[in-house]
């Protein structure tokens, strides 16, 4: 019976001690680094900070008459980690373009670090100028390498990012970059919406986006092809030709999913719609990671009718979106950008980001 009494009390004492350990490792973390935040978009920030149980940094972000950009830290972040979340986004309803979100990064980022911040990490779900990262004429820019070269100037130290355009722009930057792929999420919500009974085929829009359908395929289970455009460079967002390659049959019948890094103007996607539409797809879903939603995108969506879900992440802020389209379904990535932000805090890895069910992604 004694042994028994000893063995209990030894047991307690090792819980609180757990317990208590875990709350010093709690206390220290909090000290040890900031979730700040741009205006871009405060909701995911906001997401992610209370998935970590922290607050955001205080600041101010300020504008002048003349729309210069001024910023106050009001908390003390000196020898932190601070991890500054800001996504490429055009917000209309307050006039803000991508390039004042830019401008408003870099000045952020020169607040902290003349701080002292120990650490700057940006997280950028978005990254602006994606598109433009190679040059498709004799005398035209790489833009996304210039914006990766000013990032690392203004002192960012890492950055974390979601299924880039292009993922060779992580070769643009000398600091470390973690490229996040958002198919895990996708995988939770087809996992909700599959309907047991029907066929499923993914389809790429276009050969630039081959590999991630086949990555989708491979973890849905479900077969894939590929559509192929001939784009006319000279004008913006202009598509000359498209169509199906291989066996058009496979098509019959089935639910299409499309599945693509962003959706700007949907001209891409309503053409590749219609030539589903043309070789009896019965339904098409969409699965676009990041929902920029130019104008007129959100009105060919409402018109398209064999279209009937658009899923996107809240990579960018969706709210003003949702009421203009019943179709939009907007899937939340805070989670995954917390467990990569708790990873680099504790020095885990981040390779369960690149995995799903024991497959490489």
């Amino acid at each position: 019976m004694l042994f028994y009494k000893v063995c209990i009390i030894v047991y307690i004492k090792y819980l609180i001690l757990k317990v208590f350990n875990k709350m010093i490792y709690l206390y220290l973390m909090e000290q040890s680094f900031y979730i700040a935040s741009g205006s871009s978009h405060l909701d995911l920030a906001q997401r992610i900070a209370n998935n970590l149980n922290m607050k955001l940094c205080k600041q101010k972000i300020k504008k002048f008459k003349n729309s210069e950009i001024g910023v106050d830290i009001m908390d003390n972040v000196r020898n932190r980690d601070i991890f500054l979340i800001q996504t490429g986004f055009w917000d209309k309803e307050n006039n803000k373009s991508v390039n004042d979100f830019i401008m408003e990064t870099l000045i952020l980022i020169d607040a902290y670090k003349r701080s002292a911040a120990k650490s700057i990490t940006l997280i950028m779900p978005n990254y602006p100028y994606a598109r433009q990262d190679k040059k498709d004429e004799s005398r035209a820019p790489i833009s996304a390498k210039l914006l990766a070269n000013v990032f690392e100037s203004a002192g960012v130290n890492r950055m974390v990012m979601m299924d880039l355009h292009a993922p060779q722009i992580q070769g643009f930057f000398n600091i470390p970059v973690d490229n996040i792929y958002s198919i895990s999420i996708f995988k939770e919500y087809f996992d909700l919406v599959n309907r047991k009974d029907d066929d499923y085929i993914i389809v790429s829009p276009d050969a630039g986006g081959m590999k991630r359908a086949i990555k989708f395929g491979k973890i849905f289970k479900v077969p894939v092809t590929m559509m192929y455009k001939q784009r006319d460079y000279s004008k913006i967002s202009t598509i000359d030709s498209m169509e199906v390659l291989g066996d058009k049959k496979q098509l019959e019948n089935k639910i299409a999913i499309i599945c693509d890094d962003m959706c700007d103007s949907g001209g891409t996607l309503i053409k590749c719609i219609e030539i589903l539409e043309k070789h009896n797809v019965k339904e098409v879903w969409c699965f676009i990671t990041h929902g920029i939603f130019s104008e007129p995108a959100l009105e060919r969506i409402n018109t398209c009718k064999i279209l009937t879900r658009m899923v996107t992440l809240n990579t960018m802020p969706q709210s003003h979106n949702l009421s203009k389209c019943n179709k939009l379904v907007i899937l939340d990535c805070s989670k995954l950008f917390s467990f990569v932000i708790g990873c680099l805090l504790t020095g885990d890895s981040i390779s369960k980001v690149f995995y799903n069910n024991e497959n490489k992604i």
